[in-house]
């Protein structure tokens, strides 16, 4: 009950975060392009403006959680009354978490526009370890274990935040931070960003507006069900993500030099690697997500395991879209691309409430929000080519996607048979490394191209060799 509590008011700070979530977006975008293209004096400027930037958009979130926040969290939420009081401790440490975040977002698009990702690699396992450290603490130290949650990863966000800021000082010039405000400049930084709000608030809505839904609907109880869904998804597309990210400044980079068949090249490869990744990883633990979900748990909330399952279909529809919106991006014009896309993406929240109040499921936000992704992978290829006139969206089909449909559905057979079986440990580690190996091996003759293939074997050969 706790841990759906705390996941339904965080979740409710989260959704305020749309605003930060454009402005990272836009943040990534000049810091990269700023790197190709300007000296060390402007790039010190234009950080220095992000910072100020984020400031501000600190300072307004802070304003609408403390004011729209708490008028939906005792009007609107559904919280067992014993629990209010350490609920309302658990909103204002998730809001202090927020402000950490946002103001934090210059600092890390920096590392990634230096391309430092051995840095962000070994910064993420710390952060991960002191949050396994938090839940131990948890386990044996607290007895109101909802508050001591809440304030020891409020302290975690800190300290991580302070690591990288001290990292970025010490290894970029471009970050030492100056007084200086240009209208230009946040004109610029405000243009970009207000197109991509709308499909920043897709996404919000999409991911703290189903859970907002699932608490009027169905109560907390749901809310601890999609927590763990939410945890698992968080933790498996990390892989995809990281590995994305490191090639967002060089599609970045080369649109900026003027070299886009490089970019677009970039893109294809990026995006196919990206979602056989994903496969790799998810496929397996679906075939034995029942198992994984009682020796991790102690008690499995309803609900949960097919959560889980359909939360990694969900990431797996989206990562069909590859890094078609960061190709986008790199022109720095987004407003066809996120008029559509994002509009499509804000359909799901509405379609699921009126299915809830017809009596649906409460699985049922899940398949709308696969189905809606998975339309939108064509509404993508057709907003990026309205931009990029030398985008075309049959190579994107042929090279990519075809590739992925290729790819994907016998393994996938695979891990949903499995997956109903019974299963004892022993049992689910062979049932794990089969699905892996079928994975694998369609991956490797069905999805990747003889060029494909020889370039992983050369790589293998010189990491041995080193």
């Amino acid at each position: 009950m706790d841990y759906g509590v705390y996941n339904v008011v965080g979740g409710m700070v989260a959704m305020f975060a749309f605003l930060n979530s454009a402005l990272s977006q836009a943040t990534q975008r000049f810091i990269a392009y700023g790197l190709e293209k300007d000296d060390v004096d402007t790039q010190r400027k234009t950080f220095s403006m992000l910072v100020n930037v984020h400031i501000l958009i600190a300072v307004i979130l802070l304003v609408l959680c403390e004011t729209v926040g708490l008028w939906l969290f005792y009007n609107k939420l559904v919280i067992p009354s014993d629990r209010i009081e350490a609920a309302f401790w658990v909103m204002q440490c998730s809001i202090a978490t927020l402000m950490i975040s946002v103001t934090q977002v210059p600092y890390n698009a920096s590392i990634f526009g230096h391309e430092r990702m051995n840095a962000y690699a070994y910064i993420s396992i710390f952060e991960v370890l002191l949050k396994l450290g938090v839940v131990i603490m948890l386990q044996y130290l607290f007895s109101d274990k909802l508050l001591a949650y809440g304030i020891m990863m409020m302290a975690a966000q800190f300290i991580v935040a302070m690591i990288y800021r001290v990292y970025c000082l010490q290894k970029f010039n471009n970050c030492k931070y100056c007084l200086y405000w240009s209208r230009s400049v946040f004109k610029q930084i405000f243009s970009f960003s207000s197109w991509s709000l709308i499909g920043n608030l897709a996404y919000t809505m999409n991911s703290q507006g189903m859970n907002f839904l699932i608490n009027i609907f169905f109560g907390p109880i749901y809310n601890a069900a999609r927590g763990i869904a939410v945890a698992v998804e968080a933790a498996i597309s990390s892989f995809v993500t990281n590995f994305l990210s490191a090639s967002i400044p060089q599609i970045i980079k080369s649109y900026a030099a003027g070299d886009l068949d490089y970019c677009l090249k970039l893109n294809y490869k990026s995006s196919k690697f990206g979602f056989f990744l994903f496969m790799l990883i998810s496929l397996p633990l679906i075939s034995i997500m029942n198992t994984v979900l009682s020796l991790w748990l102690v008690e499995v909330p309803t609900y949960a395991n097919i959560f889980c399952v359909l939360s990694l279909f969900y990431v797996q529809a989206n990562t069909m879209g590859g890094t078609l919106q960061n190709v986008v991006q790199a022109t720095g014009n987004i407003r066809i691309f996120q008029i559509y896309n994002g509009t499509l993406k804000l359909l799901p929240l509405p379609i699921v409430y009126v299915l809830y109040k017809c009596g649906a499921t409460v699985s049922t936000y899940l398949y709308v929000l696969i189905a809606v992704s998975l339309i939108g992978i064509f509404v993508q290829l057709w907003a990026t080519q309205n931009i990029i006139h030398d985008f075309r969206p049959a190579d994107f089909l042929k090279k990519v996607t075809w590739a992925e449909l290729k790819t994907f559905p016998i393994p996938c057979f695979c891990s949903l048979y499995c997956w109903h079986l019974p299963q004892t440990y022993p049992m689910a580690i062979g049932i794990c490394v089969f699905i892996f190996i079928i994975s694998l091996s369609f991956v490797w003759l069905a999805g990747l191209t003889k060029g494909e293939r020889l370039w992983i074997k050369t790589a293998i050969r010189t990491k041995m060799k080193r």
